[in-house]
């Protein structure tokens, strides 16, 4: 792992004991009702990291989502699909999300969600000072001048219903990147660009 060189209590003949968690929350209300009947869900994640007190104490506390379907959870641009935790480099991952479903018609619906993602060991008090110095994508990179923000992701979706078995879908992604997130994914904290992605795909089952 990234935090051997922090602690020996985390060497790869240790014994370390997990203790990680999950916690999802969701509240969505669909207004059959109104115009184009919206479907709006607020939807929170946290998956715990792993920080100072848990690896000097001998104790993993990254959860692994082991068969991990992140691309249906965590934003279509797919950067956090590391069942290991390996994505946030095991600080842990928080999502706060709002999606959106509207219905166009009766064949088409579109849809909106909006992501913001953060780490859930916090990186801009003590919690994680030896593990981030002993990280080479953090380097010496000190308490306060980086926080756990790790940016935001916008999806929008279009879905056409062809015919009963055959679904046409489009979409848009944008990632807007932070000193963070440039930081674990390139170990350079001025590589901070956002991220655009498109798609077309048909879908059809027989």
């Amino acid at each position: 792992t990234n935090f051997t060189g922090a602690y020996t209590a985390l060497t790869d003949s240790a014994d370390v004991d997990r203790d990680a968690s999950m916690v999802g929350i969701r509240v969505g209300k669909t207004f059959k009702n109104a115009k184009l009947s919206p479907t709006i869900t607020l939807w929170f994640d946290s998956l715990s990291g792993t920080d100072d007190s848990d690896a000097a104490g001998g104790d993993w506390g990254t959860f692994d989502t082991l068969l991990d379907t992140g691309h249906k959870f965590y934003g279509f641009m797919d950067f956090y699909l590391n069942g290991q935790g390996a994505g946030t480099d095991h600080l842990g991952l928080q999502d706060f999300a709002i999606k959106t479903k509207w219905k166009l018609s009766d064949v088409n619906t579109f849809k909106v969600d909006f992501h913001h993602f953060q780490t859930q060991t916090a990186l801009d008090d003590g919690d994680s000072d030896t593990l981030r110095t002993n990280d080479s994508n953090f380097g010496s990179v000190s308490t306060g001048t980086i926080n756990g923000d790790l940016g935001q992701e916008i999806d929008v979706t279009l879905v056409h219903k062809y015919d009963s078995n055959t679904k046409i879908v489009a979409g848009y992604s944008h990632y807007f990147s932070t000193q963070a997130f440039s930081i674990m994914r390139q170990g350079d904290n001025n590589l901070n660009d956002d991220s655009d992605w498109m798609y077309v795909m048909l879908d059809t089952k027989f």
